[in-house]
């Protein structure tokens, strides 16, 4: 099909699911703009929501999509009108991405305090959806890794042949460099990090543009609300590039953000925070990398004992520095996993999460703890 006929495609289905024009057009515009991905996913969404797709997909998880992604401000009025009469438990959830996006977007405090009121009032409705934990999230178990060292070596030459800006190894890689002198057994990707000062996205993504061997696949920003004068400022930072080498091999690059002494990087959902750090010379599997100076106090802050292997490990739960950004749309779908996922340890975890930061109180119900204090 060509894109006019995907255009013309999405426009009739989405108004024949929403009976809403702005949202039919919305949607059909997507593919006249060359946007193919958000419009596949966009679509998708639509379908898994309405009344034949909630039957057929009743027992899955759609993939993970904020719907009001790439909307101006009519086009997420016009889906919140939709949303609203609706009383599934997936609609309700889908409900709270538009809210926490009209909190975003909101420059007056009492509408965002009506906001805010909103959101508590809805997720508080979905609580009695969430299955019932009694023990701690179930980690994920450590697989055997997803790529072979010869194609790791051949990814990290692709990085170094390709990317001008100073570039390091942290996290999982770090530590199987440092404890192992090669890739973890059980790793899935690289970690690459990046210093703020150093980064350039303009010329980071012409570089993966121009690169016959890696590819852009996705980016996650940090979102954190931070309060000025008693209003939410939505801050924006960039924080995570995915890239696929063409082995297969999957390379996460982060950016690291001087705050004071502190060295963090993090995605919508993360922040993880380190000592300021130097950097040094390593080898892994006798490729020559940069990493941490000071390796066991980066470690240790990263993982506690990093001296002694696990067997399982979470990402969320398993590192001591992490921190959950103030950001509705990440919380939003934290509590859709924890309601609507089939992964009981996935399940577990976001609960868990949910808990620890205070959205789900011991007295029932669902707060902001965060904005209990503006």
């Amino acid at each position: 099909m060509t894109r006019f006929a995907c255009a013309a495609a999405t426009m009739v289905i989405v108004g024949i699911v929403t009976r809403k024009n702005a949202l039919a057009f919305e949607a059909a515009q997507l593919w006249s703009d060359d946007q193919f991905s958000l419009a596949s996913r966009r679509l998708n969404w639509y379908i898994r929501h309405s009344r034949l797709g909630r039957f057929g997909y009743k027992n899955s998880v759609s993939p993970l999509f904020d719907p009001t992604t790439g909307m101006d401000s009519l086009a997420v009025a016009k889906i919140e009108d939709w949303l609203k009469p609706r009383s599934g438990t997936r609609d309700k959830l889908a409900l709270l991405y538009v809210l926490a996006r009209k909190l975003q977007d909101a420059q007056d405090v009492k509408v965002q305090n009506n906001l805010i009121a909103d959101f508590e009032q809805v997720a508080s409705s979905l609580r009695c959806a969430l299955p019932a934990f009694t023990s701690m999230p179930i980690k994920n178990a450590i697989n055997p890794a997803y790529f072979t060292v010869k194609d790791a070596q051949s990814a990290l030459s692709a990085l170094d042949r390709n990317l001008t800006m100073p570039w390091y190894i942290i996290s999982g890689t770090f530590l199987g460099a440092v404890r192992e002198g090669t890739f973890l057994s059980h790793d899935y990707d690289i970690d690459i990090g990046i210093h703020a000062e150093n980064f350039d996205e303009v010329t980071f993504l012409k570089v993966l543009d121009r690169s016959p061997d890696l590819t852009l696949v996705n980016t996650s920003a940090y979102r954190h609300m931070s309060e000025v004068d008693g209003l939410l400022i939505d801050v924006t930072l960039p924080a995570l590039y995915r890239v696929l080498h063409v082995s297969g091999v999957g390379i996460d690059v982060f950016i690291h953000h001087l705050d004071g002494n502190i060295r963090w990087h993090g995605s919508a959902k993360h922040r993880w925070d380190n000592s300021n750090f130097d950097l040094a010379s390593y080898t892994i599997d006798s490729f020559p990398v940069r990493g941490p100076a000071d390796a066991n106090s980066y470690l240790t802050e990263n993982y506690g004992d990093w001296r002694t292997p696990v067997t399982e490990f979470d990402c969320s739960t398993g590192t001591p520095n992490v921190l959950f950004n103030r950001n509705l749309s990440a919380i939003s779908e934290t509590l859709r996993v924890a309601i609507l996922s089939q992964n009981q340890s996935a399940a577990m975890t976001a609960q868990f999460i949910l808990k620890h930061e205070g959205y789900l109180p011991d007295c029932g119900g669902f707060i902001i703890p965060w904005a209990r204090n503006l």
